[in-house]
């Protein structure tokens, strides 16, 4: 099984000091349900983000979005790949550098690192998949 790393954007980096600074912020007000309320918060957007992981394990191509769901495709069923800046939610942590996969009439949107090394590994595959740019 072969991992492809995801690639995670400036937006997570966000989200994650606007947690941070409400915990500073709680902690100097001395409100412990609030600090309690933004630490699990903080620490869920956390598991959900450093969850999302893709791999190839021989013909599939498995998406794993942290305890949501997993999905595994057919990589010899997908005909189309192509660069989107969809802002579907999706099990991709980055809105730069996002993908759609075409497959028997769906689609997922992910965000893999490194986009020429992911397209290698899928042609290397699938031949007939038509990447998009």
């Amino acid at each position: 099984m072969k991992r492809i790393p995801a690639k995670y954007g400036w937006e997570s980096i966000i989200f994650i000091s606007i947690f941070a600074f409400m915990i500073y912020s709680a902690i100097i007000d001395g409100e412990i349900p609030a600090i309690m309320i933004s630490i699990a918060a903080l620490a869920f957007l956390v598991y959900v983000l450093s969850s999302i992981q893709y791999f190839i394990d021989y013909h599939f191509l498995i998406i794993k979005n942290s305890f949501f769901q997993t999905t595994k495709i057919n990589i010899n069923n997908i005909k189309k790949i192509e660069k989107t800046w969809n802002l579907i939610s999706s099990p991709a942590p980055s809105l730069a550098g996002r993908i759609e996969i075409y497959w028997n009439n769906q689609s997922i949107v992910i965000s893999p690192k490194n986009y020429e090394d992911f397209k290698k590994e899928m042609l290397k595959i699938n031949p007939n998949i038509v990447f998009k740019e």
